[in-house]
């Protein structure tokens, strides 16, 4: 009797000590996947951050630019506003105009051919285009060599959205291997 007690306490023993393994082994799993999800939410944080920044920045460009116009406006007005004041001044800018709508209806011209060529040669990408998704035509041009600034103009997208589809596509790719 004594040896049957014996031999089931060795038996509990061994199932114990295999328990407390298999629950270290998956606390140390869990933590592992804790980590690799914190890694993972601060590339997304730095990724929108960045993505905020470039808006910023884009935001301030097209602000400068509407004040450069302004100002240009507002030049061109008192520049009127000076020219009915002496005729010469009038005279030489009508001279100059004559020129400058020359050129412009020559540059007009052209830039008018050029943009028909480049329709059609638009429309037939675009036909071509429209037969894959979004992600799979930024890997084709991606493979063709353009980067991700010209694939987002190309395809009228933001530059940061182009590098999350591209980051995140190599993501499940890894994790695919």
């Amino acid at each position: 009797m004594t040896i049957f007690i014996l031999f089931l306490s060795i038996i509990l023993n061994i199932i114990t000590i295999f328990a407390i393994i298999i629950l270290y082994l998956r606390q140390n799993r869990l933590l592992t996947m804790d980590h690799s999800q914190k890694q993972t939410m601060k590339e997304m944080e730095d990724i929108f951050t960045a993505y905020i920044e470039e808006l910023k920045d884009e935001n301030e460009q097209f602000i400068n630019k509407f004040k450069s116009i302004q100002n240009e406006q507002n030049s061109d007005e008192a520049i009127e506003k000076t020219s009915h004041h002496h005729p010469s001044i009038e005279k030489r800018t009508n001279e100059v105009n004559e020129v400058n709508s020359d050129n412009y209806n020559r540059m007009y011209a052209a830039k008018s051919y050029q943009n028909s060529v480049g329709m059609i040669k638009d429309l037939k990408k675009e036909v071509q285009d429209e037969t894959g998704s979004l992600i799979d035509k930024v890997i084709f041009l991606q493979k063709k060599g353009l980067t991700n600034e010209e694939i987002a103009k190309k395809l009228n997208k933001g530059k940061t959205e182009i590098e999350l589809m591209v980051k995140f596509q190599q993501k499940s790719l890894d994790k695919l291997d």
